[in-house]
């Protein structure tokens, strides 16, 4: 059954206003109502002095909302305006149900230029943030390791695609991953992963994510049609943020990806205050223009204490496919130059090329239906040196082991800095590589390796400080082994390789 803006505002009319006089809606404190499916959004302009103590405003006009008939669920997010002469939302007032800026946010808001440092208009003191970098399980999202925010300074350099890409690499390493697709009015990841539908509801306030390619996605581009604008004020972006990240069952991952908004505003800001980030990750394109945006968003997370992994260069080259000439469209190595720079890691290159483009607007992304491409293997190197910094970041490094072949290739043995050495067959390493090609995107798409018995290896391939590529005889060479990877391997060996036997016998498959 369809309802009717008019619908939704006769039973708002039933809320009373912040003093108990005249209604929410009368009194013009209703704004932007969207309505998607059988869901209503919309927003309530308070006092931003006001905005702890009417929650139960918020939550009583969510509550009338909700429960008319035809509606599956109502969101109230509270915004609000400051007037002349007082401090504004950005200067520590509590907004969006009383979320306050931690001192470091507040530090770097008045860094910038025309920003003031402005007392709380309730006089409370500020509360501090979750610290980033933590490397811990993440508070308000306990099941979840790491956050890293991709981000760039400006729209249109390919940050989204990055990040989906990113995100497959990070899954081919033997990761848990999750999207949040935090760029409300330009969703893209629904159209990259080629994910339709609606999350569903698990209770009153939590939902569960869509899954594309093995990986967990929010998104508000869930939520509106594609192409349909979003009009909203900041502090209601903040507010639809917050419940996306936080009143979603992401269940155990590993880490989420925040495919930020372009640019380094307020939002930016409030989002490095409320998420404890591990780190962020920097996307450009080589030219001048888009490294001076790049330069504001890496100043951005350096003066929140935001550790910034490194930086990521799009679209670096471009080879024609007709004669094979490379041309520098965007200039020649910009984001490695600005990285040495600014003493930060370049974490690799991207070409521009049509694979990708075509992949990618098919909801195909190249690393997961492409993984023997040449640019399957960038986003994957790119995605193992992001990890490495992170755990660099985080206090949980692992420094390179000493790598043998043994019995003329059939085995590593693998020796790490305090003395523990696993001997690791080429079998086992072979059946458990982490690709794309054996591991799939999900548990359910996972493959059984037979007839392997008598593989071997032929070259180890270091790959920076932080991993090593395995050549096999049989050809394969797309996985790439972590330092991490191969302490798992070696500590679960024995469970690991009775799992894997046991998965043999239950298909009807021999080792050959």
């Amino acid at each position: 059954m369809s309802v009717s803006k008019d619908q939704i505002l006769s039973e708002l009319r039933r809320v009373k206003g912040p003093e108990l006089e005249g209604n929410i809606v009368d009194l013009g404190l209703v704004s932007e109502i969207l309505q998607k499916d059988d869901r209503v959004y919309f927003s309530i302009t308070v006092p931003p002095e006001k905005a702890e103590e009417l929650e139960p405003l918020r939550q009583a006009a969510q509550k009338v909302v909700s429960e008319i008939d035809g509606i599956a669920g109502a969101t109230a997010v509270l915004t609000a305006e400051a007037q002349p002469g007082t401090a504004s939302p950005n200067q520590g007032s509590p907004v969006s149900g009383g979320v306050q800026d931690s001192p470091r946010v507040a530090e770097a808001r008045a860094r910038m230029p025309g920003q003031t440092n402005g007392a709380h208009a309730n006089g409370q003191q500020q509360q501090q943030a979750p610290q980033a970098g933590a490397g811990a399980k993440t508070d308000g999202m306990p099941n979840v390791k790491h956050l890293i925010a991709v981000a760039s300074g400006k729209g249109g350099v390919g940050k989204s695609t990055t990040t989906v890409n990113l995100a497959l690499g990070l899954q081919a390493i033997g990761l848990k991953v999750g999207i949040l697709d935090a760029d409300i009015f330009g969703p893209s990841q629904p159209r990259l992963l080629g994910i339709t539908g609606r999350p569903t509801a698990v209770d009153g306030k939590i939902v569960n994510p869509l899954s594309g390619y093995g990986l967990k996605v929010m998104s508000m581009g869930f939520l509106v049609e594609e192409g349909q604008p979003i009009v909203w004020r900041g502090p209601m972006v903040v507010q639809a943020l917050h419940q996306m990240l936080f009143q979603v069952a992401w269940g155990e991952l590993d880490v989420v990806l925040i495919d930020m908004p372009p640019g380094t505003g307020d939002v930016q800001l409030t989002m490095a205050q409320q998420v404890p980030l591990s780190g962020a990750v920097i996307v450009s394109t080589p030219q001048d223009l888009a490294l001076i945006d790049a330069r504001k968003g890496l100043a951005m997370f350096e003066q929140v204490n935001v550790p910034v992994l490194g930086m990521v260069e799009n679209m670096s080259t471009f080879v024609c496919p007709k004669c094979g000439e490379e041309s520098f469209i965007f200039g020649e190595g910009g984001a490695r130059i600005e990285a040495q720079k600014l003493s930060v890691p370049f974490l690799g290159g991207v070409p521009l090329h049509m694979d990708i483009r075509e992949k990618s607007d098919n909801g195909q992304p190249i690393t997961a239906t492409a993984p023997d491409n040449p640019h399957s293997q960038i986003y994957r190197d790119i995605a193992a040196r992001v990890w490495s910094e992170v755990e660099k970041a985080t206090g949980h490094g692992v420094a390179p082991p000493k790598l043998d072949l043994a019995e003329d290739g059939k085995s590593l043995d693998v020796t790490f800095e305090d003395g523990r050495a696993y001997s690791l067959t080429a079998e086992m390493l072979r059946v458990m590589s982490p690709s794309a090609e054996v591991q799939g995107h999900s548990a359910d798409q996972r493959v059984t390796v037979p007839k392997k018995r008598n593989v071997g290896i032929t070259q180890l391939q270091p790959v920076g400080n932080y991993a090593v590529k395995i050549h096999f005889d049989d050809g394969h060479n797309t996985g790439l082994y972590a330092w991490n990877y191969l302490e798992l391997l070696g500590e679960e060996k024995e469970e690991r390789w009775a799992a894997y036997l046991a998965e043999l016998e239950e298909k009807g498959y021999d080792r050959g």
